[in-house]
């Protein structure tokens, strides 16, 4: 368990510290939309809803680094999305799969009339458990994903 705690951590920080690489990968699904925050953000829980996930967390960094460092950023959300039916199989066969659960979906302000909605690819961060029943989920996954942000 410990052994795939310290891979998740190593791994996302690599990853989110290494841009180029995350470009070259494919690892995020990402599309900017003109529009008004709130109401890209209410499309986005939608999109995802219709394809079975819910939103189980949502954060609001910008307000929560205003607390914690007093920074003023523009408005940032981080949504915890789930499938239910994904992730009870994921966890029959990974009982430690939880450290990658919820998946994450980030919903970000760019300037005035420009957002921006990423989320990784499920199937590359699964890639290092080399498990070819959590690949297959993660491929299944990803495309709802995938599709869900192509929809916004």
């Amino acid at each position: 368990m410990n052994k795939i705690i310290v891979l998740f951590f190593v791994l996302v920080s690599f990853f989110l510290s290494n841009d180029v690489y995350a470009q070259e990968t494919n690892m995020f699904f990402k599309k900017t939309i003109s529009g008004e925050f709130n109401q890209v953000l209410i499309k986005v829980k939608a999109e995802f809803k219709s394809v079975g996930f819910g939103v189980m967390t949502e954060i609001d960094m910008d307000q929560k680094l205003k607390e914690k460092l007093d920074v003023d950023l523009k408005p940032y959300k981080i949504l915890g999305v789930c499938n239910p039916g994904f992730a009870y199989e994921a966890m029959q066969t990974e009982p430690n799969i939880g450290v990658f659960l919820p998946c994450k979906v980030i919903v970000k302000q760019l300037d005035n009339s420009k957002i921006e909605v990423v989320s990784y690819d499920p199937v590359v961060l699964m890639k290092v458990l080399e498990n070819e029943e959590i690949t297959r989920l993660a491929e299944e996954v990803s495309a709802k994903i995938k599709a869900v942000i192509e929809n916004i």
